[in-house]
């Protein structure tokens, strides 16, 4: 799957965010529905953001705290 080897670093605004966990979507972090017609078997990380803040949302695909990075890419 095509992870990568660090977090993306986000700016996010309030709201309902889906983020990808099966590495697949065209429109990183964010799911785009890709799982679905690849089959992978995973589902988004559904994500209700109450304020402005800056997250870091796993990359590899490694991470114990999905979707959030925990630091495993560098373990």
């Amino acid at each position: 799957m095509p992870y990568q080897n660090e977090p993306y670093s986000i700016q996010e605004i309030p709201g309902t965010k889906h983020y990808c966990t099966c590495g697949e979507s065209g429109n990183k972090p964010y799911c785009d529905g890709s799982h679905k017609k690849l089959n992978t078997g995973k589902s988004p990380a559904q994500v209700e953001i109450s304020e402005a803040k800056d997250v870091f949302v796993c990359g590899c695909g490694k991470t114990g705290n999905s979707p959030f990075c925990d630091g495993s890419h560098s373990k």
